[in-house]
């Protein structure tokens, strides 16, 4: 499969309004989470209710992109949301973004501040909207895969996907890892060329105590996600030694490690963000009423 971080390039042209940014990148990555998910100590068989939460092949089919997909990303646009303002303290030029309350900027039709008569309106072609935007995302990740799984619509339609390119890799296999890093280049070039937008960049720049939480944030970021990669390396060697080796090409070694390395320190910083978050909002509402 490309790598889940390339998918948010395939959702780039409609971030524009009135879609949602958010959660058109919650819906882009959301088919792969159970991928994520199963790096998890959790046990799970085919008899738990949770089971197609668990499952990437469930994730990927039609019907599992309405049943799991769909709440997956419904699940990560709320979590993104949250983490906003947490996460955002982190980030250079953006300390301080989105401190306004959820109703800042707002004003009814008699200008103080309270919701107008339309407010229930607004809410409804909103979530129409993120709705959209959530659909929107998975069904650009569902199409880029079918050109790339080995047993996508495409691939399985169109013979040349399925030939040999060279050795034993197929030009399915091939466009998956070139589209793979075709996404993420292309996602660096769309942020490093909107990073002036960004509010306070060039002054977060020349801040030392910005700088210097900013880098023990990606600091944090690199052990957090170095410590999931070396667990993925394990389980991937344990997994292969239990089955002798049996059937294991050097490419199938290195795509192994590769993919649990990834799926490792993905579903590691997975839970060390939503561990910073809670504590973040938990803090932040023990301040509160502490103030009050």
């Amino acid at each position: 499969m490309p790598f889940t971080l390339s998918h948010p390039a395939a959702v780039l042209p409609f971030v524009r309004r009135p879609f949602s940014a958010a959660a058109l990148v919650a819906g882009a990555v959301a088919p792969d989470l159970p991928y994520f998910a199963r790096s998890m100590p959790v046990p799970v068989s085919a008899q738990s209710w949770y089971e197609p939460f668990m499952n990437a092949t469930t994730s990927h089919s039609l019907a599992g992109a309405v049943t799991v997909s769909l709440p997956y990303a419904l699940v990560l646009y709320g979590f993104l949301l949250a983490a906003r303002r947490p996460v955002g303290g982190l980030l250079p030029g953006v300390v301080g973004a989105g401190s306004a309350g959820p109703g800042a900027g707002r004003r009814g039709a008699d200008g103080r501040g309270e919701p107008g008569p339309t407010a229930a309106g607004v809410l409804l072609r909103r979530s129409a909207w993120v709705l959209l935007s959530l659909v929107i995302g998975i069904a650009t990740h569902l199409v880029w895969d079918s050109f790339t799984h080995g047993d996508g619509y495409v691939v399985t339609h169109v013979p040349l996907l399925s030939a040999t390119a060279f050795g034993d890799l197929t030009w399915a296999r091939l466009l998956q890892h070139v589209s793979t890093v075709v996404g993420l280049v292309v996602i660096a070039v769309y942020l490093w060329r909107r990073r002036s937008r960004m509010p306070g960049w060039g002054a977060a720049r020349q801040d030392a105590s910005v700088r210097r939480a900013t880098l023990r944030g990606l600091w944090a970021v690199v052990a957090v996600a170095v410590v999931g990669a070396v667990l993925g390396t394990v389980r991937w060697w344990s997994a292969g030694s239990s089955s002798d080796g049996v059937g294991f090409t050097p490419r199938d070694v290195v795509e192994g490690v590769l993919s649990d390395v990834a799926t490792g320190a993905g579903a590691a910083l997975i839970a060390a963000l939503l561990l910073y978050v809670a504590v973040w909002w938990a803090v932040r509402g023990a301040r509160a009423v502490g103030q009050g």
